[in-house]
């Protein structure tokens, strides 16, 4: 049996790591509660950002930190240009042609990503000097630590955002009732846009930071996307807090069915838990009826 120090450290590591899911998830929840899309290319902008903090580390010595923003700005302008100029005409003709297209979008930045930049594995470095400190029993790397940190602020800053700003009570009340949004004056399109652009931003952001953590490939899209879909479940759609609580329970039940079954049941687990929960209880564990930062 595994020592309780290695189960503490592997907890440890799987809640630093769920606040990334946590992330990534947000922006799928965001897009999904309120413009009813089921965005099936997020993983793959989650690549995208990934991409973009590696190539400029590689390139310039640029820290992932810094890239991530870069990968924010760039993603949260491709989703606004993709809502705008695409989206918009499928938007309103049911759930199946936005999924369609935007399956087809997965696919496209797949094999550019392939066609581009090679099948081999990519990483960051963070640049921190010093890898890990001692908490008691606990060794917390610095890595995992400063991600997890990062990925609560930008949690956080997105409730805020939607709570005490103008727009983020937009998307909020046209989450709630379009129409009726519509007849306040509140121009829903412009919601629409921007929501997709938080959206992929996240998505960007979250790719950046796993970046410092996992080796990434062009194909990475599907597994994370299926992690988001698996958070998204846990904590309820609409819900910032238990998009946040999603991410840490995911991230801890992949560690610790990693140490006890294996590392090849990591996406197994997720699947698991995406179907369980669908199917117990499928609002999630803190789902609520009003979209957008509950």
């Amino acid at each position: 049996m595994p020592s309780t120090e290695l189960v503490l450290q592997i907890l440890v590591n799987g809640l630093l790591l769920g606040g990334i899911y946590a992330v990534a998830a947000l922006g799928l929840s965001l897009v999904f509660g309120i413009m009813d899309i089921v965005n099936l290319a997020h993983g793959h902008m989650l690549m995208v950002g990934a991409y973009v903090a590696i190539l400029l580390f590689a390139a310039a010595g640029i820290s992932p930190i810094i890239g991530m923003f870069v990968a924010m700005a760039l993603l949260f302008g491709f989703g606004m240009l993709l809502q705008k100029f695409l989206l918009q005409h499928v938007v309103d003709e049911g759930m199946e042609q936005p999924i369609i297209v935007l399956f087809g979008l997965a696919l496209i930045l797949q094999s550019l990503g392939r066609v581009i930049l090679g099948s081999d594995a990519r990483s960051a470095e963070i640049g921190i000097p010093g890898q890990s400190i001692n908490v008691g029993p606990i060794l917390l790397s610095f890595p995992r630590t400063v991600t997890f940190v990062i990925a609560v602020v930008l949690i956080l800053s997105t409730w805020a955002f939607l709570q005490y700003t103008s727009t983020g009570r937009a998307i909020r009340a046209t989450a709630q009732n379009r129409d009726a949004a519509r007849y306040m004056g509140i121009d829903t399109e412009r919601v629409y846009v921007i929501t997709l652009g938080i959206g992929t931003a996240l998505a960007g952001a979250a790719g950046a930071l796993l970046s410092m953590l996992f080796p990434i490939t062009p194909f990475v899209g599907w597994s994370y996307l299926l992690k988001a879909f698996a958070v998204v479940v846990l904590g309820g759609v609409g819900s910032v807090a238990g998009t946040l609580i999603g991410g840490l329970i995911l991230g801890v039940s992949e560690n610790l069915g990693s140490l006890y079954l294996g590392g090849g049941f990591r996406d197994i687990i997720s699947i698991t838990i995406f179907l369980v929960v669908l199917i117990v209880r499928p609002q999630g564990l803190f789902g609520s009826n009003g979209g957008g930062g509950e």
